[in-house]
């Protein structure tokens, strides 16, 4: 479905955005901001009785199963050639937002690796307030819609956010909003493609604690050429403080949900990012990429549309066909929304995902399940081979290009690429 004339201007306008500045340099340190930092608040729920739901097992540092992948797909950039698009010059005025940044340069999925996120138990998470969250929404959907104007950047450095443009060496422009100077309080790492390919973001909200998932995210957004990549600034079990939501795990410890996990609680800034993006892109796909103990069981991977409802064409279902169709040896992908799929993990299905029940339309994100899908979210639970670097880390990504079509004016895995403008 195409944008609104309004919203699609305005991503005209940020594609051409994009190329302003300086041209790509080698890898080195970035710029620090300078923002403020406003004091946390509480935003208080009266919590319902809690529903049962098995959590994600902790992340294995070594791979448990004796999966054999194939060894194609390996290529993780544009197959196809790169036509130039002829279009008029950028404007002074499209390129001074971008040129007014500090700019950031390297290897970006090297540089995400070092994102900031509270350890387990340090107390590194501050809730923020309800005023604040909904501040921070608003911001970064004008920021996603109007590009870094100056009141948006101000904005968001007055909730401790300090925003940058990175030019990756292999190429593409970004817009980097992270938390900035000594008072972290576990926020977030996000990032924004100003040339994606696909109608697609990527989440890790256990980006630490599931082994991985940090590295795959950030390989794929580059790779895959997705719209932005939302990172947890804090590890699931860094306070005590239980989350009211419903569901349950034992990852932390005890019996029982966080709300430095950001999967399972919503008043934080990764879901206010997350909120934002859906108003912004309706029909964009977010996936949330999560790490499980395969152990014995017969998955490599457990995939579903964030409900336990069967439906034979789910998009969740399409891309367990992807992944088999990459994947060889005895273990396989299964779906939460396939009558036929069945396992020792069969309940990971992503059901008391915060994220996942916005998107489906659940009453209250935090206390109900969705009823039905929407087919705009994807939860992907993957054992630690998925996870780690070789064959089958790529036959994800493989199949996650299969299963989200290049749509997008973007360079990405299997798409045809376009050649990015300059400003003067």
């Amino acid at each position: 479905m195409s944008l609104p004339p309004l919203r699609a201007a305005l991503s005209c306008l940020l594609l051409l955005a994009a190329a302003c500045g300086n041209a790509v340099a080698g890898p080195s340190d970035a710029v620090a901001e300078s923002p403020s930092t406003s004091a946390p608040g509480t935003v208080i729920h009266t919590p319902a009785e809690p529903v049962e739901d098995v959590g994600q097992g902790p992340a294995t540092p070594a791979p448990t199963d004796t999966q054999t992948s194939v060894e194609t797909p390996t290529a993780e950039a544009p197959t196809t050639g790169t036509p130039v698009v002829s279009a008029p010059a950028p404007t002074a005025s499209v390129c001074s937002p971008l040129s007014a940044l500090s700019s950031l340069t390297g290897n970006l999925t090297t540089w995400l690796l070092t994102a900031p996120i509270a350890a387990a138990n340090s107390g590194g998470f501050k809730e923020p307030g309800g005023t604040e969250l909904a501040a921070f929404e608003g911001a970064f959907r004008t920021l996603l819609t109007e590009g870094p104007t100056p009141r948006v950047v101000q904005d968001l450095a007055g909730m401790g956010y300090g925003v940058s443009t990175f030019r990756n060496d292999t190429g593409g422009g970004w817009l980097v909003v992270r938390e900035q100077g000594l008072l972290s309080r576990g926020g977030g790492t996000f990032i924004i493609n100003l040339f994606p390919a696909r109608d697609l973001w990527l989440e890790a909200p256990h980006a630490d604690s599931d082994e991985g998932t940090l590295r795959q995210t950030a390989t794929q957004l580059v790779t895959l050429g997705a719209r932005a990549l939302l990172v947890t600034g804090s590890n699931r079990c860094a306070v005590t403080t239980a989350s009211p939501c419903s569901g349950t795990t034992s990852v932390c410890g005890t019996k029982g949900l966080r709300i430095s996990d950001v999967a399972h609680y919503g008043n934080n800034f990764f879901t206010a990012a997350h909120r934002a993006l859906r108003d912004t892109y309706p029909d964009a796909i977010a996936a949330s990429i999560h790490g499980m103990d395969a152990g014995t069981g017969p998955e490599a991977a457990v995939v579903s549309d964030g409900t336990g409802a069967l439906r034979p064409g789910a998009l969740s279902n399409r891309l367990r066909d992807a992944l088999n169709t990459h994947l060889t040896g005895t273990k396989k992908a299964f779906s939460c929304n396939a009558a036929d799929d069945a396992g020792k993990h069969r309940t990971l299905c992503g059901t008391s995902n915060v994220q996942g029940r916005i998107d489906n339309g659940a009453a209250d994100a935090c206390y109900t399940e969705a009823a039905a899908a929407t087919d705009r979210f994807i939860h992907l639970e993957q054992s630690a081979t998925l996870r780690g670097t070789g064959a089958s880390s790529r036959a994800v990504m493989q199949a996650l290009a299969d299963t989200v079509p290049c749509t997008l004016g973007g360079s990405g895995l299997g798409c045809q690429a376009v050649a990015a403008l300059d400003c003067p």
